[in-house]
């Protein structure tokens, strides 16, 4: 089925239900390897790892099967109030924030090869939402950096576990997946999205943290906001699949 372009509203009752998918497998994106560095791109913010001898990927679930996709970066989308932020939506609803962690095929050579490829890109995202006071303790390695790259063009280190607060969500089901586009340009219809159902609860201060980032380095009452494209409507809706458990893994001993 032809790709459609992206955020689309996500709707359960629309959606297929499978429950023998493979499970979908993180490998090294919070080990605390490497170095972490977060930057503020005038648009968004960024995380990016330098690991070596290999970047953190992703297999199985909805990819191709036996290819693996690398891990190129993640970034956050956000608006100026915590009733919004996110790019997909859920039976309507909105979420705080949306982060998207961007992978590419390693059969490519590399991020920009694979972009316009129609199996090159896979991006899981991640709804995040503003709830109270209380902090999230594994979300507070990301705001600490987002706090040091406050003008644009500025990055920083950050510790080499910064996205263990992934690791919150049951990763292997429990998403909801679908083709479509980057949400950025060029627009490229050549992502396999991986969107998780359960959002991850962080405190309202901890949200509003991304808000302190400026888009112009002259003008500080420029802030990054609103960094979310809105809901695209297809004509025809692409075929969403829920993943609601997993195949069950026979032994070869």
């Amino acid at each position: 089925m032809a790709a459609v372009q992206s955020p689309i509203a996500v709707c359960t009752r629309s959606s297929d239900y499978v429950d023998d998918m493979l499970p979908l497998e993180y490998h090294d994106l919070w080990e605390a390897v490497g170095v972490a560095c977060v930057q503020n791109t005038g648009t968004s913010a960024m995380v990016t790892f330098s690991r070596r001898p290999a970047q953190p990927y992703i297999i199985g679930g909805p990819l191709p099967p036996n290819e693996k996709y690398i891990f190129e970066q993640l970034h956050f989308h956000w608006s100026d109030t915590d009733e919004s932020g996110c790019e997909h939506t859920l039976e309507g609803r909105k979420h705080s924030m949306e982060a998207h962690a961007v992978h590419y095929n390693a059969k490519y050579k590399n991020f920009a090869e694979a972009a316009n490829k129609p199996d090159g890109l896979a991006v899981c995202a991640f709804f995040i939402q503003a709830s109270g006071d209380k902090d999230c303790p594994e979300f507070k390695k990301i705001t600490e950096g987002i706090r040091n790259v406050r003008f644009p063009k500025t990055k920083c280190a950050a510790d080499s576990d910064c996205l263990s607060w992934i690791g919150l969500q049951e990763l292997s089901k429990h998403y909801y997946t679908y083709k479509g586009s980057l949400t950025t340009e060029p627009f490229f219809e050549t992502v396999t999205w991986i969107i998780y159902r359960t959002p991850i609860y962080v405190s309202k201060h901890q949200v509003a943290v991304f808000r302190n980032l400026q888009s112009c380095p002259q003008d500080e009452k420029k802030k990054i906001v609103n960094n979310s494209r809105e809901i695209q409507r297809p004509i025809q809706m692409p075929q969403i699949v829920f993943a609601r458990n997993v195949a069950k893994i026979q032994s070869k001993l």
